[in-house]
């Protein structure tokens, strides 16, 4: 046995911050994750959450990760830091300049997008010495160009609102409620979130799936946490489970890689007054 072999394999340390209050209406979080060891390589598994973020890598140029609809696994060296700011739902293309549906399932380069974020000074972010800086310098970079009076497609939140009350809701009766028609609706969502109302739908209950799991542990049954989650039964889960991320039930929630601590959902109402910015 070599001594590669022996040595401890790298590990991730992820941890998630509220926004800055005069952020908050834009961004859902930002986010921190280091990657601990001496050598080797992390694989980690990115799931679809709904949401669009802006990334830093070690000390590479900034990426933006679109909404995604299956998951892809990333490999990070040890060592790696990464910082991020993860936007709210249907709250990114202001920023961008583009139609959400434009970075569908892609890792794209920040220089390629538009919008204000054209103008950004990231070099700023990349030149501090470790997370906490980066996430600091990265709030100060956002603070001074990200308009506090943005104009987001109200009908597009009112929908995301509605879809996370009605988990087994159909677009037509959301369509009727907000006064458009399905087909508008299908494309105001794409340019706001990327996907339409129905994929979306789909990637909220996946989500809330993850969040019963890490709340009530690997106890529950699949039935019930399939229930529990809004799915129409375990079979339908199941579906979603490969739709999403490729793997068995039972595979992906043994996984660490759905209990991290202070992992703030996109469905979550309650603020997580326990984290500070500064931490």
């Amino acid at each position: 046995m070599s001594l590669d072999d022996q040595a401890p394999k790298p590990f991730s340390e992820y941890r998630e911050f509220m926004a800055p209050a005069p952020l908050a209406t834009s961004f859902l979080s930002f986010w921190s994750q280091t990657i601990t060891g001496s050598r080797g390589v992390y694989e980690h598994r990115v799931l679809p959450d709904g949401c669009i973020d802006i990334v830093f890598i070690n000390d590479e140029p900034p990426i933006v990760a679109g909404p995604w609809t299956v998951s892809f696994v990333t490999r990070l060296a040890a060592g790696s830091s990464i910082t991020g700011a993860r936007l709210h739902p249907g709250r990114a293309s202001c920023l961008l300049g583009i139609p959400a549906s434009e970075l569908l399932n892609q890792l794209v380069p920040i220089a390629a997008v538009k919008g204000p974020v054209q103008n950004m000074r990231f070099e700023k972010v990349i030149q501090q010495a470790n997370a906490a800086a980066r996430r600091w310098a990265l709030a100060q970079v956002l603070l001074a160009s990200v308009e506090p009076s943005v104009l987001f497609d109200q009908a597009v939140l009112a929908g995301i609102q509605w879809l996370s009350r009605h988990p087994q809701g159909r677009i037509e009766q959301l369509s009727r409620w907000i006064g458009i028609s399905e087909r508008q609706l299908h494309r105001r969502f794409s340019a706001a979130i990327g996907y339409g109302p129905k994929m979306f739908q789909s990637v909220l209950r996946f989500q809330r799936l993850l969040k019963t799991a890490r709340e009530r542990g690997a106890e529950q049954g699949l039935a019930d946490l399939a229930a529990s989650a809004g799915y129409a039964d375990q079979a339908h889960m199941t579906r979603d489970f490969q739709r999403f991320a490729n793997l068995r039930p039972t595979e992906l929630l043994r996984s660490a890689e759905i209990y991290p601590v202070n992992v703030r959902f996109v469905q979550d109402k309650i603020a997580l007054s326990e984290l500070s910015f500064d931490a």
